[in-house]
Formats: structure tokens, sequence, C-alpha cells
């Protein structure tokens, strides 16, 4: 098997990479910038191109040139970057997706699978929503409350229709908060949870007042990554939208707490309750992640303590 991963040197790539690499396989990354700091581990045991998922030349090349079999889409602008520039935005999702689509048609190449996210469903509200927290499902309404939600839904539905129609087959992972190595200095206010564990680290001091109590559904890399392998390689599944989670609850204090076990001396100041902590929409939720474990056998590996911990080990590997 040849798996290309497009944005294959960002947060989630680096780790689907790694671990294809433990398994024995050689994947080729490509990005349009050459950034070894989330695979300096690996970056001997990958292949690279450098190239822009919105020219088809340079994809088809890649896929030619190394007999690619089966690719995962991760190439995106994120939401502030999105926001800022939506004509940018929609020609990397869209021009970029129906690139990847097409190279499979053409190539024969079966399994595409594409990193969409809970922004696909918007302010999540109801039983799903506070204080109930009632699991979310694959088919909660779909009601972006973005630009970065909006193209999530629109990409799904374009690969859906390529499955239907030409038989390409797309699986869409959906993710809940994501936290891992590199968020932090890559997508910012995104970060909050790394937040917590660098500023820890560091040593830096930081007031929150409220929002320790806060719950949601946040995973760690480790686990999207291996979510993405496992939908590369899965055997053909009856449902082809998959949220990516934990399927629990945890709470800021959960990973501040974690964190302190390591970094006792660490000068956050954590207030209680529940907050938005600064974002302007409700997202907070937890994921129903029952279809993922029948269909592709995802399991997550990380409780908080665990993923903090290996977060904190990872920065170091990579000398960080």
């Amino acid at each position: 098997m040849k798996y290309l991963i497009t944005g294959g040197m960002g947060v989630n790539g680096a780790v689907a990479a790694r671990l294809m690499v433990r398994d024995g396989l050689r994947p080729l990354l490509m990005d349009n910038r050459v950034d070894y700091t989330l695979i300096e581990d690996i970056k001997n045991q990958v292949d690279i191109v450098t190239g822009d998922i919105c020219d088809p030349a340079a994809l088809e090349k890649a896929v030619d040139d190394f007999k690619v079999t089966a690719i995962a889409h991760l190439a995106a602008l994120m939401p502030e970057p999105a926001e800022a520039n939506p004509r940018l935005a929609v020609k990397v999702s869209f021009d970029g997706l129906i690139n990847i689509l097409e190279v499979a048609r053409a190539k024969g190449i079966k399994r595409v699978v594409y990193t969409s996210s809970k922004a696909a469903y918007g302010e999540i509200n109801g039983e799903e929503g506070p204080p109930n927290y009632k699991p979310v499902r694959e088919d909660y309404r779909k009601l972006p409350a973005d630009l970065y939600g909006s193209m999530k839904v629109g990409c799904e539905e374009l690969g859906r229709y390529y499955r239907e129609t030409y038989g390409v087959e797309f699986i869409a992972l959906r993710f809940v908060s994501i936290y891992g190595p590199g968020k932090e200095a890559r997508h910012g206010p995104l970060s909050f949870y790394g937040q917590l564990i660098e500023r820890a680290r560091e040593g830096a001091k930081w007031s929150i007042p409220e929002g320790g109590d806060q719950l949601n559904d946040a995973v760690y890399v480790g686990d999207v990554g291996r979510s993405v392998y496992l939908g590369l390689k899965a055997p053909t599944p009856k449902e082809w939208t998959f949220n990516i989670g934990t399927g629990k609850a945890s709470t800021p204090r959960e990973f501040l707490n974690a964190a302190a076990k390591m970094f006792p001396n660490h000068k956050i100041e954590l207030g209680p309750g529940p907050s938005k902590l600064g974002r302007s929409k409700q997202s907070y939720c937890i994921f129903d992640i029952s279809a993922a474990k029948r269909n592709i056998g995802y399991e997550p590996a990380y409780d908080v303590e665990q993923g903090v911990k290996d977060y904190v080990e990872t920065l170091e590997r990579l000398g960080r």
C-alpha cells in the first residue's frame, strides 16, 4: 500500500504518518511547504512532495510517481484564516477536494478519507447541548454557523456524490475538539487544552476566571491520526460518515490536573464553573462514536492523563 496524506506535515497528518511508519509503511506527504517541525523523528522514513492540492497536474504527478493506492485528504484552511479570506478558503476546500476525487476516479484509487469537523453541525443545542449532553450522532442536523463548517458540509456532499456516482469510497471523519503538539503554534485560539499543557510546562502565569468545570469531548491527536489510518485500511464499510472523539466528557480542570502531575509548580489559576472560554458559539458536546467502532474499528486509546503525558513526551522528543 502507498498512502498519500495531503497536509501531511500538519498537526494531524504528522501523527497519521508516524503510525504508518511504525507499521513498516512509507507514506507520501504532500504539503505546500516543507516544515519538519512535527516530523523531525520520521523525516527520513517518509516521502515528501512539495505541491499545492489546487494544482491538479502536481497532484496527478505525485500519484503517478509514487503509485498511490489510497488518499487521506487533510489539507485545509482553519476557521480564522477561512473567515479572513473566504475566496481562498473556498478554493482550497472545493478545488482541492475535486482534484483529489478526480485523480482517484481517473487512477482507480478506491479509498479517499476526508477530515471533517463538528463545525458541520454548527451550534449544538437542545438535548445534545448543555446541560444534558446527549451524545451527538451523525444524523444530528447540519446547520453550520461559519464558513468553515459550511465548507465541510459541502465537501462531504461532494464526496458522497463521487461515492454514489463513480464508486470512489469516500469516508468523512467528523472530529470533536482536538488537542495535540503543534496545534498551539498553528491553530492559536482553537488550542485551549494545548495552551493549558504548554503554559504549565513553561511555568507561565495565566489566570482564567472561570470555565474549569466546562464539559466537552476533546480527542487527542494520537486518536485523530489513528482514525485516519483506520479509515484508509478498513474493509469497505456499510456507513460512510463517522464522529471521532472519546465518547466522554472532560473538563479543563482535568487537563490542568494531569499537567500538574508533571509540572507541580505551574502558575495557572483556573476558576470554577462552565464558560464558553471566549468562544462565540456553543459547540461543547459529547460525540456518539459507535458508528466508527462498528465500521472502521475505532476505539479511543487516550484518556486525558494519557493524552497529556504523550503530548509532553512528543514535545520533548521533537526538541520543542
